[in-house]
C-alpha cells in the first residue's frame, strides 16, 4: 500500500485519522496524536500538527539532523529477507517445529466463512485477555462490520492457523511502503500451549523473505512486561527513533488518573528500557 491507501483503509476500518499538510495523523486516544505510519518523520512545528493536539498531545519521529526531546520505541524484525529458522537457537527451533507438526497455515479469502469461524475465536481470545479496547467485536454483527473492509482490500493478507479443521489463530498483515505491519493477531486459549503463536510468527517471517520490506513492524511497547517480553523472546528488536513529544500537562494528569493503560503505553513507547532487550536495533528510520 501507499501511505494514501493505508489512510483510506484505516478510515474504512473506523480509525480516527486526519491529514495535516503531507502527514496523516492517527488519534489512538482522544486528543493524543502520532503519525499514522509509525516511521513517518515530521519536523517539530505547531503548523504541522492537528489543532486538537493542543488539548492532549503529540508524539512523532523527527528527521535527521533535527534533534527531538524524546524517543519512540518500536518492536521490529529487521532484514526480513535474511530470516531463516536455522539462525534461531535450538529451543526456538524445536518450538516452531512442534507447532508445524500440529498446525497448518493458509490465507483466508472467504469473508462469510471468516466471520463464522473467527468470531468465536475472538470470543475465546477476549475471555482470556479481557481486551476492553475492542469489546464491541464480541457481537458477531459488529465483528462482521469490522472485518468487511479487511476483505474488501486485496492488499491485506488474512492468515489462519488450523488445527485439523478447526481455526486456532488469525494474523492480519499488510505492507505499507517498505514496512510489513502485523496489525491484528488473536488465538484461542487451547492453542497457546501448542505453540501456535510461534508457528504464526514463523509463517509471517517466512513469507516476508520474498518481499522487499525493510522491517516487519510488530507494534509498540505496552508497558505490560508479559506482552513485551513475549515479543522479545521471539526475536523482536527495539528500534529507538529520535522523536519529539509535547503533552498538555492537564491531559497527561487525567490520562494518568483515568486512562491508566493508555498512559502506561505512552510511557513505555517513549521510555522503554534497553535493559529489557539485548538486541536493540539501530539505524535510520524509514523516510
Amino acid at each position: 500500500m501507499s501511505i494514501e491507501e493505508f489512510a483510506a483503509f484505516q478510515q474504512a476500518c473506523g480509525s480516527k485519522v486526519v491529514k495535516i499538510g503531507d502527514t496523516w495523523w492517527a488519534e489512538p486516544r482522544p486528543f493524543f496524536f502520532r503519525p499514522l505510519f509509525p516511521f513517518c518523520q515530521v519536523s517539530p512545528d505547531p503548523g504541522n500538527y492537528p489543532v486538537l493536539s493542543l488539548l492532549g498531545g503529540i508524539l512523532h519521529p523527527v528527521p535527521v539532523p533535527l534533534q527531538g526531546n524524546s524517543f519512540m520505541h518500536l518492536f521490529i524484525y529487521d532484514q526480513p529477507n535474511e530470516y531463516s529458522i536455522d539462525h534461531l537457537n535450538s529451543k526456538h527451533r524445536q518450538i516452531i517445529k512442534k507447532g508445524s507438526e500440529i498446525f497448518t497455515a493458509r490465507r483466508l479469502t472467504d469473508f462469510e466463512l471468516f466471520v463464522e469461524e473467527a468470531s468465536g475465536l475472538y470470543q475465546s481470545f477476549y475471555q482470556r485477555t479481557r481486551y476492553f479496547y475492542r469489546k464491541d467485536r464480541l457481537d458477531q454483527k459488529l465483528f462482521a462490520d469490522w472485518a468487511k473492509p479487511i476483505f474488501d482490500s486485496n492488499k491485506v493478507v488474512v492468515m489462519g492457523a488450523y488445527h485439523g479443521s478447526r481455526l486456532a489463530a488469525i494474523e492480519i498483515a499488510y505492507q505499507v511502503e517498505e514496512v510489513i505491519i502485523e496489525d491484528v493477531y488473536f488465538s484461542d486459549t487451547e492453542s497457546l500451549a501448542l505453540q501456535v503463536t510461534d508457528f504464526m510468527t514463523h509463517t509471517i517471517r517466512e513469507a516476508a523473505r520474498s518481499s522487499d520490506a525493510r522491517y516487519i513492524f510488530r507494534g509498540f511497547p505496552t508497558g505490560k512486561q508479559t506482552l513485551d517480553n513475549s515479543k522479545i523472546l521471539r526475536g523482536c528488536k527495539t528500534l529507538k527513533l529520535p522523536a519529539y513529544s509535547r503533552m498538555n500537562p492537564v491531559a497527561l494528569y487525567l490520562a494518568k488518573t483515568f486512562m491508566k493503560e493508555g498512559y502506561q503505553k505512552l510511557m513505555a513507547i517513549t521510555a522503554f528500557s534497553d535493559e529489557h532487550n539485548g538486541a536493540r536495533a539501530t539505524g535510520d528510520p524509514v523516510a
